[in-house]
């Protein structure tokens, strides 16, 4: 059994699964927190690869493959569009655009600031004063 929340205009989410299996007379029940689909619209069905399910009370794990749920609007037994598990962009993907962006930020404002250095106006020659450049120590 699963619990699903579809109290939210056109969307549901899951919360908890509970499973019970029996193996040899002996009926072990456990409970655990699904939030894996959360907030999915009422016209697309949830479809996953592989999820672990952890309960903690019993010290048990559930491991699901190849899966595919669907709250509401199941149609000729049918599954409908699924809204896969998957993130669009991978965390290695985004480190790459972050790290793109800073070295492009960091091309531009340099390119700026080499092109705002100016020659000196006034040069030395021999028959001109001596150019003296004040300093600090």
């Amino acid at each position: 059994s699963s619990g699903i929340n579809a109290e939210y205009g056109g969307y549901w989410s899951s919360e908890t699964v509970k499973v019970s299996y029996t193996e040899d007379g002996t009926t072990t029940t456990g409970e655990g927190t699904f939030n894996s689909a959360d907030m999915i619209s009422q016209d697309f069905s949830y479809a996953c690869t592989y999820t672990t399910i952890y309960d903690l009370s019993n010290s048990m794990k559930l491991e699901l493959e190849l899966f595919q749920l669907q709250a509401v609007n199941v149609e000729n037994n049918k599954f409908a569009e699924s809204y896969q598990c998957v993130n669009w962009i991978s965390k290695g993907a985004w480190m790459g655009i972050f790290a793109g962006l800073i070295l492009i930020i960091t091309t531009i404002l340099s390119i700026m600031m080499l092109m705002s250095v100016t020659t000196p106006d006034r040069f030395e020659t021999s028959k001109s004063k001596c150019l003296i450049i004040p300093h600090e120590h």
